[in-house]
């Protein structure tokens, strides 16, 4: 099973001005994944002040439409 990239922390921690290094040392995860994630929010205009009260699925969905579901087989 693949796991969903935390979207919602990593635009936590870039707002607080940690590097996509940093984020992606800290929290176990690719430099790729956490760039990927910058990447998405910054096209979308989307920051973390937009997304501070929504849920964590939710702001996946919105920075990476049509990932992550999952069809019957």
């Amino acid at each position: 099973m693949v796991r969903k990239i935390q979207a919602k922390l990593v635009l936590r921690l870039h707002g607080q001005g940690v590097s996509g290094r940093a984020i992606a040392r800290s929290q176990g995860m690719s430099r790729r994944s956490v760039a990927d994630v910058l990447y998405a929010a910054k096209a979308a205009g989307i920051g973390w002040d937009d997304v501070a009260n929504r849920p964590d699925d939710e702001v996946y969905a919105l920075l990476f439409p049509g990932r992550g579901e999952r069809g019957s087989v």
